[in-house]
């Protein structure tokens, strides 16, 4: 999917430059075929994509879709509703249920406990 778009980008650069296969293979100091190939969507290592992009004066580069602090923040949540889901089976299991305000609690409780763990251990 994301090297049809960056061909396509490519192509749509190529185009609007009208330049010639040989001057990207001579500008971005790879061979003629290789260029044809790539443009014709044979597979291709991320170096000679980046080289052709460079010939055509275009860039690769990468987006996150969240910030790290946004995404951090959803898998606290996500891992403390984990958490919290497993004591609400034990404790059902038991005939113990738990009322929708304590399971807020809960849920406040865990995402605090989890937000001192080191940010290396909630992705597990």
């Amino acid at each position: 999917m994301y090297k049809t778009l960056i061909l396509n980008e490519l192509k749509s650069q190529k185009e609007a430059l009208s330049i010639p296969y040989e001057s990207i293979a001579t500008r971005a100091g790879i061979g003629i075929a290789t260029v044809k190939r790539t443009f014709a969507g044979s597979d291709i290592s991320f170096d000679t994509l980046e080289k052709i992009a460079m010939a055509l004066d275009c860039e690769l580069s990468i987006k996150p879709k969240h910030s790290a602090k946004s995404l951090y923040k959803s898998q606290v949540q996500k891992k403390a509703q984990e958490i919290v889901e497993r004591v609400l089976q034990t404790s059902a299991l038991e005939d113990q249920a738990v009322d929708s305000e304590a399971q807020k609690k809960m849920l406040t409780q865990e995402k605090v406990m989890i937000a001192k763990m080191p940010k290396s251990q909630i992705w597990g």
